[in-house]
């Protein structure tokens, strides 16, 4: 279907995805890619630290 992103990944780990307005392309990450089994991990952004957790619900919560 057209304007439909893909689940596909390219290289196990990332997957670019064309954009059918023509916009650029999109990079992928699965959060188990991020994660592996664990729950949560830290992000360092611009010198600060985010965690990124899943909740009980299977929601993703971003926190600085």
């Amino acid at each position: 279907m057209a304007g439909t992103p893909s689940d596909k990944q390219e290289d196990g780990v990332t997957a670019s995805v064309s954009q059918s307005d023509g916009s650029e392309e999109k990079t992928r990450i699965h959060v188990s890619d991020l994660m592996g089994n664990g729950r949560e991990v830290f992000l360092i952004f611009n010198g600060a630290e985010y965690r990124l957790r899943v909740t009980n619900n299977n929601k993703l919560i971003l926190t600085k």
